[in-house]
């Protein structure tokens, strides 16, 4: 099942549930208000209950009870969290492509970490679909683009074994890890370089973990103009969506709703020869097998 969160001619957000390629369920009206549907975070909260009851709610619609059905292409598509309650966790070198290249492009040894190595983006940062990037010369001239394949955590818990861990998924969702590599690589913390606004575009859906349940079939990829840089199985991650829960949650409590990026397949713009970053004008779009594209244009201010 696909969640998403939407707009109608500007209007609050509404949750809708996916029903179509080309059609999505207003679950906001069709429940009459009610408030486990309020949100995508209301509904992650409401647990096992709210889910089967937004299914039931999808049934009606394929039974022939359009009344609450709308064209994708008459709304607008936000971050399916539009705000996470805390800042976007993420896993980086997590794929031997990019500790690769990403080593050969700084003159460094090549070493596969042992343990996954965690930065985090503020909520600020987080945007949708369609939204731009914006590129501010006063900050950097070396923007750059990293597809992500995300966990949406849907039971919270701390020192979760990764014997579980996959109880406490909600579900998948796409990221892109905007990143300024002039400011990121100018200290040892990341968050400057990967926390300004807009540098975590999130969407356009989240699938329910039963969509992606074999990740060995799910490829990453991200494209630039249309040219695809980046390409890889979500199977090649150095540590799995278990394992990055069960190191994260040591001792970090996680909560329903909370987002884990799992790091970007070799191929950003730095890595390649010679370097090509972002630029206004540029259109990224990422794309995850089972959730469909991301995409984002990329604006100069």
């Amino acid at each position: 099942m696909k969640f998403a969160t939407f707009q109608v001619a500007g209007g609050p957000p509404r949750l809708g549930a996916l029903v179509a390629d080309d059609a999505v369920l207003d679950l906001t009206t069709a429940s009459g208000g009610s408030p486990e549907f309020a949100s995508l975070l209301d509904l992650i909260d409401g647990g096992e209950k709210t889910l089967t009851q937004a299914r039931a709610r999808v049934k009606q619609v394929l039974a022939g009870d359009t009344s609450h059905v709308r064209r994708l292409a008459d709304v607008t598509l936000l971050s399916p969290i539009p705000r996470p309650r805390k800042n976007v966790y993420c896993v980086g070198l997590n794929y031997r492509s990019h500790v690769e290249q990403n080593a050969i492009a700084l003159g460094q040894e090549i070493e596969i970490p042992d343990v996954p190595l965690f930065f985090d983006k503020p909520v600020t940062a987080v945007t949708g679909p369609d939204a731009p990037i914006l590129l501010d010369p006063r900050l950097t001239s070396k923007l750059d683009y990293e597809v992500e394949l995300t966990i949406v955590i849907g039971r919270g818990g701390s020192w979760i074994d990764p014997a579980d861990a996959m109880d406490h998924v909600f579900g998948y969702t796409i990221a892109n890890d905007v990143s300024a590599r002039d400011l990121q690589f100018r200290t040892s913390q990341f968050l400057y370089g990967k926390g300004q606004d807009t540098y975590c575009p999130i969407g356009p859906v989240i699938a329910t973990a039963d969509e992606l349940d074999d990740l060995s079939r799910v490829n990453v990829e991200l494209l630039v103009n249309g040219e695809s840089r980046q390409s890889e199985s979500a199977g090649n991650m150095l540590f799995s969506p278990a394992e990055a829960i069960g190191w994260l949650s040591q001792g970090i409590t996680l909560e329903p709703g909370d987002l884990i990026t799992l790091g970007t397949p070799g191929g950003c713009g730095y890595q390649l020869t010679p370097p090509q970053f972002l630029r206004d004008g540029d259109v990224v779009e990422c794309r995850v097998t089972g959730l469909g594209s991301l995409v984002n244009p990329v604006k100069a201010i």
